[in-house]
């Protein structure tokens, strides 16, 4: 606009135009009121709330603003606008001092991962649009967008407890049933666990030492070196991953999520368990160092039911595993092509991850 009002004053003043001097000193005049309009930027208090704050893949999630006007005089209209949406301009009419405006819009939910929301941009313009001025606040919420989960059924089978005399499984889960054995007491024990009659006999206090039988176990192992999968072949990965895990957890078993560059979450059962793997899967990227074949195979616990997730699992690696694991299944979401064929694991060879989730039901579960 000034740039027009420089051109019209020179012609004007060159040809001898009034009009265009005219137009000049209009334009002029029109960039002065855009600039004092907008020189009083809105003071607002922003509330935001997202609902859920964790959902699937593809899933609806809607954020809720609750602006209030917390000056003492009536605010103009302004544009809110909250990243990561910033095509989504919500318009506001003038508040009154004190008074309350509440906009919702859907959030992004189409790609896996976790989305900051916010900071809000307030901005007020004049009516031609020429002049903006933007404040910031309510600082940022945050969105777990989770893997989409199948189906999928867990076979753990049979189990033995483990023997009074025999060794210990590692990480015993909570809540000791079986006794293992009467000892002298140290500092810290239960003392409703004191064995009276061994007290009396041998004169020293005496407590039982309980045990937990051996569970059933799950381990779910990601490939998420950057060489390994493509894209999709990763995010299909990544869903069984998320489905697997989420059916073990929720039917209380103790369930191990590890990644070859270095994840290693296991929670305990329940739902609050598979929410935390959920949350570790929402951010898993492809990229980072790989571990060594042998750290990798000494976080895989004993016993175990075991499914490794990628596209090139080195027969070394699988066979270290192997001989850790009770069970073995490889899911293979590389390029088409013969999967390998490896002793004592059972091998799905799929690209998309609603077909894998269908062939394991098939091929484990049934």
């Amino acid at each position: 606009m000034l740039i027009a009002a420089t051109l019209c004053l020179a012609v004007g003043l060159g040809l001898g135009f009034p009009l265009l001097r005219l137009v000049a000193g209009a334009a002029v005049a029109v960039v002065i009121v855009a600039v004092l309009s907008c020189l009083r930027r809105v003071s607002v208090d922003v509330h935001r709330e997202l609902v859920p704050d964790r959902v699937e893949r593809g899933d609806a999630a809607v954020a809720t603003l609750t602006l209030t006007n917390r000056s003492r005089r009536r605010s103009g209209g302004f544009t809110a606008i909250d990243p990561p949406t910033e095509g989504a301009q919500l318009s506001v009419q003038p508040l009154a001092p004190g008074a309350s405006a509440e906009r919702a819009y859907r959030l992004p939910t189409r790609r896996r991962g976790v989305i900051i929301v916010g900071p809000l941009t307030v901005r007020r313009a004049d009516l031609l649009g020429l002049v903006a001025a933007d404040a910031s606040g309510g600082g940022t919420s945050t969105l777990l967008v989770h893997p989409r989960r199948h189906r999928v059924g867990v076979s753990l089978g049979a189990h033995p407890r483990h023997h009074h005399e025999g060794i210990i499984a590692p990480r015993p889960m909570a809540g000791s049933t079986d006794l293992r054995a009467v000892r002298e007491y140290v500092l810290g024990d239960e003392l409703r666990h004191v064995h009276w009659r061994a007290t009396a006999k041998t004169g020293r206090m005496m407590v039982r030492e309980y045990v937990d039988p051996a569970q059933p176990r799950f381990t779910v192992l990601l490939d998420d070196r950057a060489d390994a999968l493509d894209e999709d072949g990763f995010e299909a990965a990544v869903e069984i991953a998320a489905s697997l895990a989420h059916a073990s957890a929720s039917a209380g078993t103790q369930t191990r999520l590890l990644t070859t560059t270095g994840l290693d979450l296991h929670p305990n059962g329940g739902l609050t368990g598979s929410r935390v793997l959920q949350d570790a899967l929402c951010a898993v990227e492809q990229g980072g160092d790989e571990l060594n074949p042998e750290v990798l195979a000494s976080r895989c616990d004993s016993g175990t039911s075991l499914v490794l997730l990628g596209g090139r699992f080195e027969t070394a690696l699988v066979g270290a595993l192997r001989r850790r694991a009770r069970e073995v299944t490889l899911f293979d979401f590389g390029p088409a092509g013969a999967a390998p064929a490896l002793p004592g694991v059972t091998v799905i060879k799929e690209r998309d991850a609603v077909v894998a989730a269908a062939a394991w039901n098939r091929a484990v579960v049934a």
